[in-house]
Formats: structure tokens, C-alpha cells, sequence
């Protein structure tokens, strides 16, 4: 009896042996699978991204325009590939342009067309002044200043200099009012670029709420420029010639205020180049001044890509 129980604790301990053996081994083979996938994902993104500098690279070609069929490539087998695409930063207006007092009417009015009211308009233009003028201490009307901000517990507010990002806008008083008349005004500024509007690259979007034009109208100016297939910078584009060209198109007066915003080529390249391999793709953007040598980057970011 006794040697039956003694056998009988002996396999016991071989089972749990066996299980805990068992369970390393499926552990170690989960953790190489996660490692060896890891491995591959990393691989997969780190060639996207060269394919994304690729596109990057013939893109900042001197003599590659934006209709060059190099802008899109695929390898033979479909695995990978990049597109590029050139435009200009003044296709959305310059924030920190606008902010000086000729231009304080014009900016109060395309928050108006952002359905805001009048008042809170100049407020908000208001604040935005004040968070960008080098005085800390002189408030304009429905705005804030050093204190204001301080007894709101923000007591390194405001930064009294340009906006150098869009997200910096976002710690302005008042930005809430903005954000809920119309989300999705980061769309329409930038904080590059002249300060004028390119009507040749700005969206039906941008163009409307800029000039305050019937989208109608816009609709009919963005057909004609983009031709029958609806793409930009493709053979039947019919790029707008010049501003006047644009006022007429959009059923403006040449005298509207939004007149002098509105430019037919902007000045800052901007370049977004998609690279992809497999299932993993990287987007990279930049700006830099077109005919500038040698060519300075002004801003480079990465995104993620709508495929």
C-alpha cells in the first residue's frame, strides 16, 4: 500500500513536471511568434518610410513639376510603392499674416463666416492679438492678457510671439466658442505660407469660407480648375489665370475685401509623399520655398495616411 502511494506522488510530480514543461515551451513559442512579428512589422515600416523618402526626394527635383508621372511608383509585384503630391501652404491661409490691424476686419469676417457672431468674432481676433503682440500688460476689449490668463491658472500665458503651430491656438482664450460654431477650422489656416490664398490649390472648403462666396459658385470655379476628371494636376486642368479671373468666377465685386487674399500660385511648396509595403504605410510631409538654393526645409512632420 505503501509503495502504491509512494508511486502514486511520483506521477503526480511527473504530471505537474510535464505541465510546467508544457507551459514553458507553448510560452516560449508565443513570445518568439510576438518577437519574430514585431520583427516584421518593423521591417515593414521602416521600408514604407524609405518608400516615403523616395517619393520625398524626386519630388524636391528642380525640374519634376506636379504633374510628372515620377510623383507615383509601384513595384512590379504591387508590395510596395509611394505617391507624391506637391502643392503650395497658401492652398490655407497664414494665422499669424492676418493678425495686424489692416488685416483685423478681413479675419474678423471669415470668423463670421464660420457662423460665429459678430461680437465673439472680435473678441476671438481680439485674444489672438493679444497672445501674439509683444505687450503682456495692455488688454483689448473681450481679450486677455499676462493677468487674466494667471488668475485662470495659467501663469505662463500668453507667449506674446507669432504662433509657430496650429495646436498652439488651442490655449487662446476663447478658442471653445471657434471650435463649437465650426470644428473643423484648422482645415483653413496654417501658420506658413504668405498669408494669401492659392486658388489654384485651396479646397471648395477653404475658398468659401475665406471669400465668403456662395459654394455654389466656389463648386463651379474648383470644376473648371480641375477639369473634367475632378483631379488636380492632371492634362485637363484649367488653372485660374488671375485674381480678378477668380472674383469674377466666384460672383464677387473686384472691390470685395477678400480680393487682396487671393493669389494664382503660392510661393511655399509643400510636399506629402505616401510610401507603403505590405500593409504598413508611413506619410511625410514638408515645406520649403520653392526656387530657394539650396533648398531649406521650413517644417517636416509625419503622418498617418488614409489608404
Amino acid at each position: 500500500m505503501r509503495n502504491v502511494r509512494q508511486h502514486g506522488s511520483v506521477l503526480l510530480i511527473v504530471l505537474a513536471v510535464i505541465t510546467l514543461l508544457a507551459f514553458a515551451v507553448a510560452t516560449t513559442v508565443l513570445t518568439t511568434s510576438q518577437h519574430n512579428q514585431a520583427l516584421a512589422n518593423r521591417a515593414g515600416l521602416l521600408r514604407a518610410r524609405g518608400m516615403a523618402e523616395r517619393g520625398l526626394a524626386v519630388a524636391a527635383h528642380p525640374i519634376v513639376s506636379a504633374v510628372d508621372p515620377l510623383l507615383e511608383f509601384h513595384s512590379k509585384d504591387g508590395a510596395e510603392g509611394y505617391r507624391a503630391i506637391m502643392t503650395t501652404e497658401e492652398s490655407r491661409l497664414n494665422i499669424n499674416m492676418l493678425l495686424n490691424d489692416p488685416n483685423i476686419p478681413r479675419l474678423e469676417q471669415i470668423f463670421q463666416n464660420f457662423r460665429l457672431p459678430p461680437g465673439t468674432a472680435q473678441g476671438l481676433v481680439a485674444a489672438l492679438m493679444d497672445w501674439t503682440d509683444q505687450d503682456a500688460v495692455k488688454r483689448r476689449p473681450d481679450s486677455a492678457e499676462a493677468l487674466d490668463y494667471k488668475q485662470m491658472g495659467f501663469p505662463s500665458r500668453p507667449f506674446n510671439r507669432r504662433f509657430r503651430s496650429i495646436q498652439e491656438i488651442d490655449m487662446v482664450v476663447g478658442i471653445e466658442k471657434l471650435n463649437a460654431a465650426y470644428p473643423g477650422w484648422r482645415r483653413i489656416f496654417s501658420v506658413y505660407g504668405s498669408g494669401q490664398l492659392d486658388v489654384n490649390e485651396a479646397s471648395a472648403e477653404v475658398i468659401t469660407f475665406v471669400t465668403g462666396a456662395n459654394p455654389a459658385m466656389v463648386q463651379r470655379l474648383v470644376q473648371r480648375r480641375d477639369g473634367r476628371d475632378g483631379i488636380r494636376h492632371t492634362g485637363d486642368d484649367q488653372p485660374i489665370t488671375t485674381p480678378q479671373e477668380a472674383m469674377q468666377m466666384l460672383g464677387l465685386p473686384q472691390n470685395h475685401p477678400a480680393a487682396s487674399l487671393l493669389i494664382i500660385q503660392g510661393q511655399t511648396l509643400r510636399i506629402e509623399s505616401i510610401g507603403w509595403h505590405g500593409d504598413h504605410a508611413i506619410g511625410l510631409a514638408v515645406l520649403t520655398q520653392k526656387k530657394a538654393a539650396p533648398m531649406q526645409i521650413l517644417f517636416r512632420e509625419e503622418f498617418t495616411p488614409r489608404r
